[in-house]
């Protein structure tokens, strides 16, 4: 999962965790943090690229950063 910043946070071993409700703003803002930080683009340009299937049928591992982006879209939609 990610922290408020939006870096992916390790497992935590003891087994705690804190839950942290985000307002769709704020989820939205964290998504174009990952975009940015992942691929180097904001969330909207991400969003307009992955709905005009610009990576449709290509295996998410093989675009550097990609599967990260994805991973996030739940905070942008």
């Amino acid at each position: 999962m990610f922290d408020r910043e939006g870096s992916v946070m390790a497992g935590n071993t003891a087994c705690e965790a804190e839950v942290i409700e985000l307002t769709c703003e704020d989820g939205r803002a964290l998504f174009d943090k990952v975009a940015e930080r992942e691929m180097s683009m904001s969330g909207a340009e991400f969003l307009e690229r992955w709905d005009s299937g610009e990576w449709a049928g290509m295996n998410l591992d093989d675009v550097p950063g990609l599967v990260e982006v994805w991973a996030a879209l739940p905070f942008a939609r």
